[in-house]
């Protein structure tokens, strides 16, 4: 079950100026809520790209616009690639991009996938389901240096080496195997 509430989507949709044949990317898709302010401007001429890695994001969003399904063209993908998928599909250039950043309410919300501690739940926090690398697998083997690094470069953690640190002494001290993040 994917349901999410769009945030603030009259007021972005309206200022990307949505032309009735234009070409857009939804750069992050989620359920479609952006996408289907979109799409109920375009004309049969106007086309949408809509982006996601989270394969249920596209799932759900397959079903939400299931209406306009003539004019959008689904892409499981990062949206770092955006130029090489589009150049796949022949698009040089786009009328509009839409960049919806962070995680969504179903990723936080479904326990298995790993974002919250609200659960008992394995440490997953995997956006791409089909990708093979989780957070688990990060905690319990990346260096004190690496996990500094993590914390300090994407999370903006100014206590990052301490937290690293903190990680680093408790995996030594619970084996592998018995550590539930």
């Amino acid at each position: 079950m994917f349901e999410h509430i769009t945030v603030l989507k009259n007021e972005t949709v309206t200022g990307l100026s949505v032309k009735p044949t234009g070409i857009y990317v939804d750069c992050t898709v989620g359920g479609g809520g952006h996408s289907h302010s979109i799409l109920n401007k375009l004309t049969s001429e106007g086309h949408l790209f809509a982006f996601d890695q989270d394969l249920l994001a596209i799932e759900a969003a397959k079903t939400n616009l299931r209406d306009y399904l003539d004019n959008i063209t689904f892409i499981h993908s990062n949206f770092r690639y955006i130029k090489d998928k589009l150049h796949n599909h022949s698009i040089k250039e786009v009328d509009g991009v839409l960049f919806d950043l962070g995680v969504s309410s179903p990723q936080l919300d479904t326990e298995e996938r790993g974002f919250s501690y609200h659960g008992d739940a394995l440490l997953d926090m995997r956006m791409n389901q089909e990708q093979s690398l989780t957070a688990k697998q990060i905690v319990n083997n990346y260096s004190l240096n690496d996990l500094t690094y993590i914390f300090r470069q994407y999370g903006e953690e100014r206590f990052a080496r301490r937290i690293a640190q903190t990680i680093v002494r408790i995996v030594k001290i619970v084996p592998y195997k018995r550590l539930m993040i």
